[in-house]
Parts: structure tokens; sequence; C-alpha cells
């Protein structure tokens, strides 16, 4: 949208309005002084005004500037762009923002985010420009890349076939097991319908399926076989996992897992033809069973083993012997035996088989893996029930991947600690319980003081060694049941839940200070801080997420601009 008319930035006052221009040029002054943003003014090239905040942030004082030309410190490989960016502003106005990189007095490289607008200065055209640091914000993208390629690379190297699909079901990563199971190269599939090669069959279930999970974050994860079309017109079975990548409670992406069992399901259907031809003759029906990749196991009804195959016990790491009789309780810790104990149960109940259910097993060398089962019941010749038998698969590599994108999705990279989504998820958790059992919570804002003196003095890897220790330090003062997040930069949060009285809050937030007073040791730098904190309490001074969020960001600014090093509630602000 084009200005309706270009401001003046200083007029020369005239004899009968000078009184007014005065305050006016006083306030303008004022709001520059208190702007969130570097403020500078370029006439003839030249730069004739610059805010402190612009010389702090470059670290040049205002006789350095004024004169020199606006371009002299931008790093050499932006300067054409700069100056272009420039250009189109004054000449379309525009006035859109954008980056580049600066060079501050320390020689040290910084990005910036710029916006520049036409004025009169002193009765002659001239360009006023806003100057913010943006390198914080650069770094933190340097790092989600980053983890993007740790995902890349873990994606990589898995035998299944990985697809991550936007909204629209459009692909926009397939890794290169695509290429062994279809056919096809990777980079052919980005921007290709999902549903491109799904058998006619299947293509209902799929679209429904789909649908569902992309709009809904609270649909669960479909599990099913689908088939897709090889490049040479074969068919493959997949068996099909699906999964969410959640954002502000919005599905921004699902990520899909096929694993290839066309052989499982050829063996399948040739086992049971098999079994169903040779059903008197045991030997033949086990040699059967020898061949197939996946575990199998009979168990009488106390969960012992009287068959299995070599799969099985070459996945436990038991050798023949050694297995054979053992009880599931021996291969399984208490929370997983109670599982299988339900789910066979279950099955005894129903006569019903269950397919599909994951649990964890525990190796002879004491590794853990998780595996996925299918269970039936076994009967005897005269069709009495005389035990279990089931089918097991290992799945390890399809959950740590499913846990390492929900770890990425859900905690601060540098930190570990939860960032803000899912804080303000265990934020929403907690007041629907206060709501119910009528009792307060309490959110604490926390700022470090003096941050970037740290990050000035000592280098950004010392800084990010700093607010990892303060990240471990404030989450062994809190209770189990409490969160410390970090926000970002050198902001963290605190939710103190469920809280009967508020000598509580105020307790935590005096443990807080205090233990800022003892030495952080970051490498061989032993570093002084303290912390600036605000506290909105629940019901006092919000009922919902956004206020006390708010208010507790006021309260912790009021501490910041009346000495630091201390805490404020909301609701004390006026009172000060």
């Amino acid at each position: 949208m084009k200005m309706a008319a270009k401001a003046k930035l200083i007029s020369k006052p005239d004899e009968k309005n000078h009184s007014q221009k005065n305050n006016l040029s006083y306030l303008a002054k004022a709001i520059i002084s208190k702007a969130g943003v570097g403020i500078y003014v370029v006439q003839h090239g030249k730069f004739v005004y610059v805010s402190q905040l612009y010389q702090k942030l470059t670290g040049y004082s205002e006789a350095e500037l004024i004169g020199t030309y606006s371009l002299g410190n931008i790093y050499p490989d932006d300067r054409e762009m700069v100056r272009e960016e420039a250009i189109k502003c004054l000449k379309e106005e525009r006035f859109e923002p954008y980056e580049y990189r600066f060079i501050n007095k320390k020689d040290e490289v910084m990005w910036v985010l710029e916006t520049i607008t036409p004025i009169v200065y002193k009765e002659e055209r001239a360009t006023l420009g806003s100057f913010m640091d943006i390198t914080g914000r650069k770094k933190v993208e340097e790092k989600l890349r980053h983890e993007e390629q740790r995902f890349r690379a873990l994606a990589e190297q898995s035998s299944d076939i990985i697809v991550l699909v936007n909204r629209e079901g459009i692909i926009t990563y397939e890794n290169p097991a695509v290429e062994r199971y279809l056919g096809l190269k990777a980079e052919e599939r980005i921007g290709v319908s999902i549903f491109e090669r799904i058998h006619p069959d299947d293509l209902k279930l799929s679209i429904d399926t789909f649908n569902t999970l992309s709009r809904d974050i609270n649909a669960p994860d479909p599990h099913f076989e689908i088939r897709l079309r090889n490049r040479n017109g074969s068919w493959h079975t997949f068996e099909l996992v699906g999964s969410k990548m959640i954002h502000e409670n919005v599905v921004e992406y699902v990520i899909l897992n096929l694993r290839d069992i066309t052989e499982r399901k050829q063996a399948e259907s040739q086992r049971e033809a098999a079994l169903e031809a040779l059903r008197q003759s045991e030997e033949k029906y086990r040699s059967i069973l020898e061949t197939i990749q996946e575990g199998y196991f009979e168990v009488d009804f106390a969960g012992n083993f009287t068959f299995f195959n070599d799969s099985l016990y070459r996945n436990l790491g038991y050798s023949k012997e050694e297995l054979m009789g053992m009880n599931n309780r021996q291969y399984t810790d208490k929370e997983h035996s109670k599982k299988l104990f339900q789910t066979f149960n279950k099955v005894y109940n129903t006569g019903e088989p269950t397919e599909r259910f994951d649990w964890q097993i525990i190796r002879k060398d004491g590794t853990k893996r998780y595996v996925e089962s299918s269970v039936s019941l076994q009967k005897d010749s005269s069709g009495k029930p005389a035990g279990f038998r089931g089918i097991v698969r290992d799945v390890t590599e399809r959950k740590q991947i499913e846990q390492q994108l929900n770890h990425i999705a859900t905690h601060d990279t540098l930190t570990g600690l939860p960032n803000r989504m899912l804080f303000i998820d265990r934020l929403g958790v907690a007041l629907a319980q206060s709501k119910r059992n009528r009792h307060k919570l309490a959110v604490m804002m926390l700022d470090l003081d003096n941050f970037k003196n740290v990050n000035d003095t000592l280098g950004h890897m010392v800084g990010d060694q700093l607010l990892k220790e303060v990240g471990y330090r404030l989450s062994g003062l809190l209770r189990q049941n409490d969160t410390v997040a970090r926000l970002g930069g050198d902001e963290f949060i605190v939710l103190l839940s469920d809280l009967e009285r508020m000598e509580d809050v105020i307790r935590v937030a005096e443990i807080i200070l205090k233990a800022f007073k003892q030495l952080f040791v970051c490498g061989n730098h032993k570093l002084t801080s303290s912390t600036s904190i605000g506290i909105a309490v629940y019901p006092d001074d919000g009922n919902d997420i956004d206020s006390l969020l708010k208010n507790s960001d006021m309260a912790m600014y009021f501490v910041k601009m009346h000495g630091r090093n201390n805490y404020k509630f909301f609701a004390d602000i006026d009172q000060s």
C-alpha cells in the first residue's frame, strides 16, 4: 500500500509555532530513543542522523558515522543487493523489509533486517531507515536446518520408504528407498500427489485416511496395508504407518512409513495354502515357518514357549535350548508383561485374533528392541483352546525415527528443554486441571540480565553453554509436575501447577534468585548471572493461556526497568 504523503522528520519552525514545534521535536526524539530498532537518516548517500540504538548495535559512534557513506559497512557481497532493494523501495514506495549482513566496529558479521522510506529532512529529500539485529534468529534458523539434516540422515539410512507429505497431499520429501522398491528416483517424487501410484481398490481408504489425519490433530495414527505400482507395472504391497507433525495445533505435515511386505504376503499366502494342505503333517508345517523372516512362536496359557522358529530366538539373542520353556516375564519388563497378559487374555476371551500391537523385548545382552506382534488362539485337534501362536517383527528403527521427530518438534535444540509449543500444551492441561480442582497455578517469565555482554565479550559458544547451564539448574529446582521451557534467546518460562498457597510461588522465585548467585561453569569460564522474573497467577491475573503469558511478560519487563535481579507479581505492578 502506498503512503499518502511523505513524512517530515524535522522541520524548521517559524516564529509563531516555535514552542509547539520544539515540543514535537522533543517528542520525536523521545519516541526514537525508545524504539526497538536503530534509526538513521541518509541524505545524498551519507548519514546525517543516527539514533543511540543504531550506534549501540553497530558499535560506531555518531561522530564516526555522520558524513560517511551509508553502504560503507555493509558486507561486500551484499552491497549491490542492498542498493537495488533501496532503489526499488524508494521508486515503487513498497517499503518492504529486507535482510543483509553488516560488519560492526568489532569486524563481526551480523545479520540485520532493514526497512527504508523516503522523507523530507531539513527541507530536502532524504531516506529514513530502521535497522534491527536478527543475528540470533539466523542462528536459530541454522540450527533448524541442522536438525532437518539429521532427520534426512536418519531417513536416508532407513530400509523403509519414508515420505513427508504436506496438507494438500503433495510429496515434499521421499528417501532413496523408493528406488529400491518402486524403481523411482527420489527427486522424481517431489511435487507429486501421494495418491498417484495407489491401487484403485485401495484409493478410497487412502484418501479418507489422509484427509482425517491431515485435518484432525487428535486422529489416531493409521496402520494398514496398501498396494503401490512399480515403474515396471508390478504391484508391491506395503505396510503403512502414518504420523503427524503438529505446530500450533495444526497438522503441518504427514509422515508415512512404508515397509515392503510383498514377499511376506506371498509367503503368507503360500503358507496358508500349505497349512491347509498339510494340516496332518506337523513337520512340513513347521518347516514352512522356518523359511519366513519374522519370528513365529507358540506358547501355552502360562506364557511359556512350546515352539518357535529360528528368527525368533535369533532376535532375542538366546539359543534354542535357553529359549524353550522360557516365560515372557523373563524377556520383558513389568509394564510390558502386563500389556502382554491383557492382550492374550482378550484373545482367549473373544476367540478373535489381534494384529499389530507394539511392545518391547529385552534381549539376552540387555539391549531393548521394539517389536510388533499378531496373536491368535491355538487349538488342538479336537478344537479346544491349547495356547497361543503369533508373528513377531522388529520395528525398532521406525520407533526411533518417530521418537526423534517428535522430540525435534517439541523441544529446544540447544538446551533440550520443552519449547514454546510443548509448554503451551502443558499449560493448557494444567489450566483445565486447576479449573476442576479450584487450585492456582503460576507462570513465571525469566529473562537473563545483561546476557548480551556474555556473547559480546566471550562469544556465542560460551553464551550457548551458559544457556544450557541455566536450563539444567532451573530443571533441578522444580517439582516433577512443574515445567521449565526455553522460549528463545535468553528467555525461559516456568509453570508451577496445582498450587494451594501463594507462598509456594514466592518461595520458588526466591530459590531461583538464590540459585543464580552461584557461579555457572562454562568450559574454562566461571560466570555470574542474574535473572528478572515476572509472575502471573491463575485465576488472579488471567484465566487463559494468552493473558497469563502476556501478563507474566509485562511483570518481567517491569523488573527489568526497575533494577533487575528480582521478581514481581503482575498484580503488584500498579502498586509499585
